[in-house]
């Protein structure tokens, strides 16, 4: 119970007041407050690791405040994720079946992404080297989306663990869109004892 107990901090009663499925859109609200993913021009956006969904719930909450219709959002996680939204359709789906994928990108008609966010994660043991190795294991299916997916000006968040891969990634991803369009963060959303950290291309 003391452990349960401990988690409901400001976040997560905010989260229960605002209806946000998860604290995690306080994560993402803050990081739209400082490097301005969406605007009117964010239309297709892909979640990969989408549950619970809140991520999503931020988006068509900024799409709704600001008078934008026509954006289709496509989630995808391994577990299901139920949301009666306008635009968003969701997939219980393993980003590492590429072939799935591929086929979902095609049924949806998306050849092209103006975000793609990523909140995935292992299931960690709590073990800091191990759980950031296999968090970047999973993400080597992630890059190759974000290569041929995103658009020239298209923009991302990535949830990494700190540890062994971290310097590498970062390098890659600067090597591939310039240094000066990518950022990392710790919002304070984040519980200070995660080892959360979030790569930006903005």
């Amino acid at each position: 119970m003391t452990f349960k107990f401990q988690f409901q901090d400001h976040y997560f009663k905010q989260a229960k007041k605002e209806w946000y499925k998860a604290r995690s859109a306080f994560k993402l609200e803050e990081i739209q407050n400082k490097f301005h993913l969406f605007d009117k021009q964010t239309k297709v956006i892909m979640d990969i690791g989408c549950a619970p969904g809140s991520r999503i719930q931020y988006a068509v909450n900024f799409m709704n405040k600001n008078n934008i219709s026509d954006y289709k959002i496509l989630g995808i996680d391994i577990q299901d994720v139920n949301l009666n939204l306008p635009g968003v359709t969701t997939y219980k789906a393993d980003i590492q079946d590429v072939d799935h994928i591929k086929e979902i990108l095609a049924e949806n008609h998306i050849e092209k992404v103006d975000l793609i966010q990523s909140d995935m994660a292992p299931n960690t043991m709590g073990v800091r080297d191990v759980d950031a190795m296999r968090l970047f294991e999973l993400l080597e299916y992630v890059k190759p989306i974000i290569k041929n997916l995103l658009k020239p000006d298209g923009k991302f968040v990535i949830k990494l663990f700190m540890g062994p891969g971290f310097e590498e990634f970062i390098k890659e991803m600067k090597d591939i869109f310039g240094g000066k369009h990518i950022k990392t963060l710790k919002p304070d959303a984040c519980r200070k004892e995660s080892k959360e950290i979030y790569v930006i291309k903005f």
